[in-house]
């Protein structure tokens, strides 16, 4: 994954960005499959992001753990999980140098973290991280662009403000395919404001693998995974792009 994207600016302003998705409907997802093909009493958080997830699996009941490379997310994701005290906990990590002192018996990877890799070395070596991490038998739940609906709808961009008091964070995205490499870039520049003064601005550019199901079902019985099955993602933020994601839950074998 590129070092230079998800900053502190853009990590610090993660939460506001994606305040109207629908958390609760994504989680209740994630609970429904894995109270069916569980159980899972504890969950890894791989790219866990501000702990948004792991906040609402960890008031259902499961004990987590997140791990994030970013130290401005996870000191947010340790506040937001400290009331659930030794059952939740957050680590700060680089994915592939990961290590854990016991199984879980699921693992996540929301927010399209598996399409960070997008090379099949790195895709493989992230798979195996996973499948050292989870025991046998354990899930493994994932998001993932559905490279169908990426392909027919084409590039998308746009502008958006976000408010927090006398502060404003100005985005425009750009988006570009490059089909020979299965990859979906997006371009982001962000400038924080306060009045007509430009605090910080940041440009970066997440460069996003999309998948097709047999490609998919490829790489991970490879890495010791039974695809299981795959639906739309719940709870999407509104948005041009909202169709494009697809949740994935395989076994470990």
């Amino acid at each position: 994954m590129d070092t230079d994207i998800f900053g502190p600016l853009h990590a610090s302003w993660y939460d506001r960005w994606h305040e109207h998705k629908d958390y609760p409907a994504e989680v209740g997802q994630l609970e429904e499959i894995l109270n069916r093909e569980g159980p899972a009493p504890s969950v890894l958080d791989l790219g866990c992001g501000t702990g948004q997830h792991l906040e609402r699996l960890a008031a259902a009941g499961h004990t987590v753990l997140g791990v994030d490379r970013s130290p401005v997310m996870v000191e947010q994701a340790k506040s937001r999980l400290a009331r659930y005290g030794e059952r939740a906990a957050v680590v700060q990590a680089d994915l592939l140098e990961l290590t854990v002192d016991r199984p879980f018996d699921a693992a996540i990877m929301m927010f399209s973290v598996l399409g960070y890799q997008t090379t099949n070395e790195s895709l493989l070596a992230t798979l195996a991280v996973v499948h050292r991490a989870v025991r046998p038998g354990g899930l493994f739940l994932f998001d993932i662009l559905d490279a169908t609906v990426v392909l027919r709808e084409g590039p998308k961009g746009g502008v958006t403000v976000v408010d927090d008091g006398d502060h404003h964070l100005l985005r425009a995205t750009t988006g570009r395919l490059f089909p020979q490499e299965q990859v979906y870039e997006l371009g982001m520049q962000l400038w924080l404001m306060c009045g007509n003064r430009v605090l910080d601005c940041v440009t970066e550019s997440h460069r996003l693998r999309y998948f097709l199901r047999r490609e998919l079902d490829l790489a991970l019985g490879m890495a010791g995974f039974r695809t299981l099955g795959s639906a739309p993602l719940a709870g999407g933020q509104a948005g041009p792009s909202r169709e494009w994601s697809r949740l994935v839950w395989a076994r470990r074998v």
